[in-house]
C-alpha cells in the first residue's frame, strides 16, 4: 500500500507498538495520548523512545507525537483506538467531531464499557457521525507489545466490514504481522475482552506455585465459559477457538509480561486486589473486566463459577489465597 496518514490514539505499550509497526511499513503515524499524560509523547519526540511504556525500543522517525487531537486526526486514512476500555467513552466523545468522514476506525481496546456493559464498538458507534458507524473494525489476538516491536511473528483476527478489513490488512501486514479476517465482531470482542479475567487466575496459580496440571484444567474451563457467553451475546462458537479466543487466552495467560498475569501473581502471594493494582502501576484491564463479566453472567443467566471465583478474589480486602484454593475444588470440570 502507498504511504498513508494513520493516527494511533493511545501511547501506552501496545499503542506505541502498533505505531511502530505501521511506521516501519512506511506510513506517517501520528500518535496521541489522553489529556493529562503527555509524557510519553514528549519522550518520543525528544528521545525517539517511549521510556515509560516501551523502554529500550528505538522508534521510527515516521512516528509523529501530537498533543493536539485535532491535528493528530486530520486527514487520517485510519484511526487505531488503543486505549483502556474504561476511558474509551470519554475519549471517543471528545475526539468524534475531529474524525474525518472517510476514516476507518479500528478498535484494539479489548473491553466492555464498565458503566453500560456495552461492547466497545457499540460505545464508539454511539458517538461518531452516522457515516462512520459502519466503518468500525476490531482487531484482537495474541499480541505482546515487546514481541511485536522485536518483529516476532504475530497473528491476530480482524472483524467488521470485509472490504474495509482488507484495507487495514494491507496497511499492517508484513513479514512478521498477519491479520486474519473473521466474520464475527461480537465473538472477537467478547473473547478478547474476557481472556484478561481468566489470565488473572493463571497468575494466582503462579503465585501459589500451582503447576501446569492446574493451569491446563483452568484454561479449559475458561474456554468453556467464554464460549457460553459469546454465544449468548450473539457471537459464534468457532471464534473462541480462533486467534482472538484460545490464541489470545494462551498468549496472555502464559506471558510473564502480561499485567493481568502479574496482577494475579500478586494475589497469589497474598496481596489484596487494591494493593496489587497499586503495585502494578499500570492499567490492568482484567481487574475491571472481572466485574463486567460477573454482571454479564447474571444478565444472560449463565452459570460461570470460575469467573465468579476470580471476581470475588479481586475484590477481597484480605489475603485471597485460601478462598481461591477452596473455590477451585468446587468447580465442576465436566465441559
Amino acid at each position: 500500500m502507498k504511504k498513508q496518514i494513520v493516527t494511533v490514539l493511545g501511547a501506552g505499550n501496545m499503542g506505541t507498538a502498533v505505531a511502530q509497526v505501521l511506521a516501519e511499513n512506511g506510513h506517517e503515524v501520528r500518535i496521541w495520548n489522553w489529556e493529562g499524560d503527555h509524557v510519553p509523547l514528549q519522550q518520543i519526540k525528544k528521545y525517539r523512545e517511549n521510556k515509560n511504556f516501551l523502554p529500550g525500543v528505538k522508534l521510527s522517525k515516521n512516528i509523529i507525537p501530537e498533543e493536539n487531537i485535532k491535528k493528530a486526526l486530520a486527514d487520517a486514512m485510519a484511526v487505531f483506538l488503543v486505549i483502556p476500555s474504561s476511558v474509551m467513552e470519554h475519549t471517543i466523545s471528545f475526539a468524534a467531531r475531529s474524525i474525518p468522514k472517510n476514516t476507518i476506525l479500528v478498535d484494539m481496546s479489548k473491553g466492555v464499557c464498565p458503566k453500560t456493559l456495552r461492547l466497545i464498538p457499540n460505545v464508539i458507534k454511539n458517538h461518531v457521525a452516522p457515516n462512520l458507524k459502519k466503518r468500525i473494525l476490531t482487531i484482537s489476538g495474541p499480541a505482546v507489545a515487546n514481541q511485536m516491536v522485536k518483529k516476532h511473528f504475530t497473528a491476530m483476527n480482524i472483524a467488521g466490514n470485509k472490504t474495509l478489513s482488507k484495507k487495514i490488512i494491507n496497511l499492517m501486514n508484513n513479514d512478521y504481522i498477519r491479520l486474519v479476517y473473521i466474520n464475527d465482531m461480537i465473538g472477537v470482542e467478547v473473547a478478547g475482552s474476557f481472556k484478561n479475567v481468566y489470565t488473572i487466575a493463571i497468575g494466582i496459580c503462579d503465585g501459589l506455585d500451582f503447576g501446569l496440571n492446574t493451569k491446563a484444567a483452568l484454561l479449559t474451563k475458561a474456554l468453556s465459559e467464554i464460549t457460553d457467553l459469546t454465544v449468548a451475546m450473539g457471537g459464534k462458537k468457532n471464534t473462541v477457538y480462533n486467534l482472538a479466543g484460545v490464541g489470545d487466552l494462551i498468549g496472555t495467560s502464559l506471558s510473564f509480561e502480561s499485567r493481568n498475569r502479574q496482577f494475579g501473581e500478586l494475589l497469589g502471594k497474598g496481596l489484596s486486589g487494591d494493593r496489587a493494582i497499586k503495585k502494578i502501576k499500570q492499567t490492568v484491564e482484567g481487574y475491571e473486566a472481572s466485574r463486567c463479566l460477573f454482571q454479564l453472567a447474571k444478565k444472560y443467566k449463565i452459570n460461570m463459577p470460575f469467573a465468579d471465583l476470580i471476581y470475588k478474589c479481586t475484590k477481597m480486602k484480605d489475603d485471597p489465597r485460601d478462598f481461591f484454593a477452596k473455590g477451585l475444588r468446587k468447580i465442576k470440570f465436566d465441559i
